[in-house]
C-alpha cells in the first residue's frame, strides 16, 4: 500500500534525525521538525487508505475501533489531527489533545564545513510524557500487523 510506504520513508527520516543528519545549507532545523510532523499526519492517514483501497475489504467503523483500542494510534490520530487543523472540533480518542511538547537539538560541529544535529521530541498526551520515535514506532508496527492481518 503507497501510504504505507510513504510513512516508512518518514519514519527512516525520524530514525535519521534522532541519530544525527549532517546540517545542509538551506534545509534549517525547522525542516527537520516538519519532518517529524508529517510522520505523524501520513501515519494516521493510513487509516484512509485501508478504507478506500479496493485490495481490501474493510469498513470505516472497524479501522476505527482498531485505532481505539491500541493506545499509540488513538495519541498518533490525535496529534495528527491537531497538527492539520490547528485545534480539534471532534471528539478526541485520547483524554486531551496531543501535542509536541518539547525539542531536544543538540549540534556538533567537525571542523569548518561539517555540522551534525541530532534531535529528540516529547509529545504530550495527557499527562503521559511519550518519546516520539517511540510513539511512532509503536503506530508503524501497529499499522504493519494490521495490514498483515488484512491480507
Amino acid at each position: 500500500m503507497e501510504q504505507f510506504e510513504i510513512v516508512k520513508r518518514y519514519f527512516k527520516r525520524l530514525e535519521a534525525i534522532y541519530e544525527g543528519v549532517q546540517l545542509s545549507p538551506g534545509y534549517n532545523r525547522e525542516c527537520y521538525d516538519d519532518d517529524v510532523m508529517s510522520f505523524f499526519i501520513h501515519c494516521y492517514h493510513v487509516r484512509d487508505w485501508l478504507i478506500h483501497d479496493e485490495n481490501f475489504n474493510i469498513s470505516s467503523r472497524e479501522v476505527d475501533e482498531y485505532i481505539d483500542t491500541h493506545r499509540a494510534l488513538s495519541v498518533c490520530t490525535d496529534l495528527a489531527n491537531g497538527l492539520k487543523h490547528c485545534r480539534l472540533t471532534r471528539r478526541t480518542r485520547t483524554e486531551n489533545q496531543p501535542h509536541v511538547s518539547g525539542r531536544e537539538r543538540l549540534t556538533s560541529k567537525f571542523g569548518d564545513e561539517l555540522s551534525v544535529m541530532s534531535c529528540k521530541y516529547r509529545v504530550m498526551s495527557s499527562n503521559e510524557n511519550i518519546d516520539a520515535l517511540d510513539l511512532a514506532k509503536e503506530c508503524v508496527r501497529l499499522w504493519d500487523d494490521f495490514i498483515i492481518e488484512l491480507a
